[in-house]
């Protein structure tokens, strides 16, 4: 599909109130390595540990932001948790959740090069269709869903995105891995996505590439994708053509882990607010950018 000069508009404008995230909470640990890691070697790191997972990240970067924001979903019942919901309140998060079982915990290997390997113990529990409230999207000025819950609970996140539709509130999506999406199956994880009916769907270029979203936009795809793609430039496509972003270069780049939620981030608040696509893509930027320059998925608080 021929590049386009001329920049998308929103499908449709986000209203005033809260941006709601719904997603389940995960503990992040993170262990900066100081040197590349060794099988059977040893070395030491530093460790730090925050809330984790898309729906705590894309909420704390809305707070930073001084954007309303609402993280709705499943939480675990956990002791570890309580902390987590606490600091997550801290910033300004308000918090809808559910909780029960044990909340997922994914420790983070950052690399020297700022580059990150992640390894996920799943939890117990989950989010599930009667969990989902009204409430949770009353007022919602759009309704951002995880691509990861939609492996996990993918009817109740479709109940939310019914939730929104009903009540006028445009949705946001964003996908799962590419190697995720390849396990569990293309076709079936389009079905899933199709389900939600968003109006904005976020994906990096490797999850574009599998997804079939590089050219024309399928049939079930939302009117807006925006592919982010690291220091390259963002890709908006629609079905009237492609227009790019380019990415300002970073000075330095420390930890990768949240990056794509903080881009998220900036996009919605830049949604709320009423500016220009290009504009909101430009402040997911540099909510990236300053996320990458700290250790941890979370902007400094």
């Amino acid at each position: 599909m021929p590049a386009d000069t001329a920049f998308p508009d929103w499908p449709r404008p986000a209203r005033s109130g809260s941006v709601v995230v719904v997603g389940k909470l995960v503990a992040d640990q993170v262990l900066e390595l100081s040197g590349p890691l060794v099988v059977g070697g040893q070395q030491r790191v530093a460790r730090t540990a925050s809330a984790g997972g898309a729906a705590a990240n894309v909420t704390a970067g809305l707070a930073r932001a001084g954007v309303p924001a609402r993280l709705a979903g499943w939480a675990g019942a956990d002791p570890l948790t309580d902390g987590l919901l606490d600091g997550l309140a801290s910033r300004g998060v308000e918090l809808a959740v559910v909780r029960r079982g044990r909340s997922p915990l994914t420790t983070v290997l950052v690399h020297p090069d700022g580059e990150r390997t992640m390894l996920t113990d799943r939890g117990e529990g989950g989010l599930e269709v009667g969990d989902v409230q009204p409430e949770w999207v009353a007022g919602a000025a759009v309704v951002h869903l995880d691509g990861y819950d939609l492996l996990r609970s993918p009817r109740a996140l479709a109940a939310a995105a019914s939730l929104a539709h009903e009540a006028g509130v445009p949705v946001s999506a964003d996908v799962a891995a590419a190697t995720r999406i390849a396990k569990h199956g293309v076709e079936a994880y389009v079905e899933l996505l199709a389900a939600l009916a968003a109006d904005v769907l976020f994906c990096n270029a490797g999850e574009a590439v599998v997804l079939g979203l590089t050219e024309e936009l399928p049939a079930w795809a939302p009117e807006l994708v925006l592919v982010h793609e690291g220091p390259r430039p963002t890709r908006m496509v629609t079905r009237g053509g492609v227009a790019e972003v380019p990415v300002a270069p970073l000075a330095a780049v420390r930890d990768t882990t949240g990056c794509g939620d903080a881009f998220a981030a900036g996009v919605l608040a830049g949604w709320r607010a009423g500016s220009p696509v290009r504009t909101a893509v430009e402040a997911g930027h540099a909510a990236a950018a300053l996320v990458a320059g700290v250790v941890g998925a979370q902007p400094p608080s």
